[in-house]
């Protein structure tokens, strides 16, 4: 029995001394062909290695970065989803995983890891961070959230510069249109451009260069609302009066602009026009009732009007679509403390504290 255990025991130690020999020979043979730029061979090798020790990290990260430049999406993203599981703090293997699931049209997948990414404050070299950036910013105006896209879209600006892809995201999301660049129809293709090339202007503190821009925009396209609107914004920074102005035009030329009758409260608040911030408010909810900037905007004018319970049926209403807006919490509790509801003023209290820790922004 003793040599049937030792015989044994030596078959199975040769076995996995052959596994071990294998993995490293294909490893080897994976990394030469990589380095001959014989690609495609060496993504075949590598998921051969791979299958004998799915856990190398390394491996991995080559297979998947080989696999993107070659179009075999399918086989990066695979690579990356699993790398990410390995190293769920990798913030360039969320970023990887993000091109690859955009690369199949899996735009939410890939929205999910670019937001991973976002998290991180974008912590990795400068090629990747412009990359996440980038497709982020066009994912999230495909999702509908236009202005925390062109958010992103100046972030990156200013981080290194404009170019042809940051005017074509910063222009479809400033028409608020939910569309990826190779979606725009023809016949808007020359407003997405001057309004894009206007507002990475903007984007670049370059204040003159831009307001000439939306100058010779709105002498093309004198009906569009939201160049009205873009252009009001920019014009804010520099002359107040007008910019109320040029916001107050996108309304007329479309009573249902969310984001102009959101900024109208939010100006007349700050100028302690209650009465104008809580009709642009209501008008904005109106408009608008499952964005949560309205409800927001509107929670917060009723609380400036000493209108506690209204104020806190619209901060409330903001948490249930966006419960990581920090800004909400903070003024429910104000709400909640003006009614006497002390307990739950210490939670809204307790969860902006959280949030801001968190590094969550507020809503302007």
């Amino acid at each position: 029995m003793v040599r049937v255990f030792l015989v044994l025991a030596w078959f199975c130690g040769s076995c996995v001394v052959t596994a071990q020999d294998s993995f490293t020979l294909l490893s080897k043979q994976a990394q030469a062909a990589r380095d001959a730029h014989e690609l495609d061979k060496a993504v075949d090798l590598y998921k051969k290695a791979l299958k004998l020790k799915p856990n190398w990290e390394e491996g991995l990260w080559s297979m998947g970065s080989i696999a993107y430049d070659l179009d075999r999406y399918r086989d990066c993203a695979d690579a990356f989803r699993k790398l990410t599981e390995l190293k769920p703090d990798g913030v360039p293997g969320w970023t990887m995983s993000g091109l690859c699931e955009y690369r199949l049209r899996n735009y939410g997948t890939a929205l999910d890891s670019f937001a991973r990414v976002e998290q991180s404050g974008f912590n990795e070299n400068a090629e990747l961070a412009r990359a996440a950036r980038l497709h982020y910013a066009l994912l999230l105006t495909q999702a509908g959230t236009f202005e925390k896209a062109i958010t992103i879209l100046t972030e990156l600006t200013r981080a290194d510069k404009k170019t042809p892809e940051i005017i074509a995201a910063a222009g479809i999301a400033g028409l608020r249109r939910p569309w990826l660049p190779a979606e725009v129809p023809d016949s808007q293709r020359d407003l997405v451009y001057r309004l894009g090339d206007a507002m990475a202007s903007a984007m670049e503190l370059d204040y003159k260069t831009a307001g000439q821009k939306f100058d010779q925009l709105l002498a093309i396209y004198p009906s569009e609302p939201d160049v009205h609107f873009r252009y009001g914004a920019l014009l804010y920074i520099q002359d107040a009066d007008r910019g109320i102005d040029e916001i107050k035009q996108a309304v007329a030329l479309n009573p249902n602009h969310v984001p102009a009758l959101v900024s109208l409260s939010t100006i007349y608040l700050k100028r302690e026009d209650i009465k104008t911030a809580v009709d642009y408010g209501e008008r904005a909810v109106k408009a608008g009732p499952g964005d949560f900037s309205t409800h927001l905007v509107l929670g917060r004018a009723l609380l400036a009007s000493e209108e506690p319970a209204r104020a806190a049926a619209e901060l409330e209403q903001t948490l249930k679509l966006n419960p990581n807006a920090p800004e909400a919490h903070f003024s429910l509790a104000t709400a909640y403390s003006r009614l006497g509801r002390k307990e739950d003023a210490a939670r809204e209290q307790a969860a902006f504290k959280r949030l801001e820790h968190l590094g969550g922004k507020q809503v302007p």
